[in-house]
């Protein structure tokens, strides 16, 4: 569940230069990412980086623009059990975002200090996810299952919010927070569910 491990890059260089990049990105942040120090840990020369990407900035912009979060899109289909399948979703993303807590801790300052590194918006990746998951709930609020009062889109900051502020809470200020997925669920159901 390695967010780096889902680069979608078929060329196995350009794929170890883009990941090679963004931990760097996030260990040193946008000054300490040199080119040098890219090329070095993707195994290839500097040269051969050049030859790929014309800059420093191209190369981290279309890693960014990669990165894809690795969660089974079976996952965004309804099955019928409502609290058992958002459930399922939980647990799907609280596992990503865990696994993956220092990397996101380290890389979002560096997006915020650098928006020039996502000039299109969001990564291509993360949008399909934000959109599959919106998905969801609309095909919920559709079957009846849940209120519709309430945006698909707005649905999903309320049901993922708290595992990200989980996450940037530990990872900022040390805080390991119990976090009860079955009770956030419960919560996330009361006054949303219909019926």
């Amino acid at each position: 569940m390695y967010l780096l491990a889902n680069l979608d890059e078929p060329d196995p260089t350009r794929a170890a230069l883009l990941r090679s990049g963004l931990e760097l990105l996030a260990e040193r942040g946008y000054k300490g990412a040199t080119t040098r120090e890219i090329a070095r840990r993707a195994g290839v020369s500097e040269v051969t980086l050049f030859r790929h990407y014309k800059n420093k900035q191209t190369l981290l912009s279309e890693a960014i623009n990669r990165i894809s979060p690795p969660v089974n899109q079976a996952l965004f289909v309804p099955k019928g059990n409502l609290e058992a399948d958002l459930l399922a979703l939980l647990e799907a993303i609280s596992g990503l975002l865990e696994f993956n807590k220092g990397f996101v801790v380290r890389l979002l300052p560096e997006l915020m200090r650098h928006p020039e590194l996502h000039p299109e918006g969001p990564a291509a990746g993360f949008a399909h996810t934000f959109a599959a998951a919106g998905g969801f709930f609309q095909r919920c609020q559709q079957m009846g299952l849940l209120r519709s009062d309430e945006s698909p889109q707005q649905m999903v900051v309320a049901f993922v919010g708290p595992l990200v502020a989980r996450v940037l809470l530990s990872g900022v200020w040390g805080l390991e927070l119990p976090f009860d997925l079955k009770a956030h669920v419960r919560g996330f159901l009361e006054g949303r569910k219909n019926g």
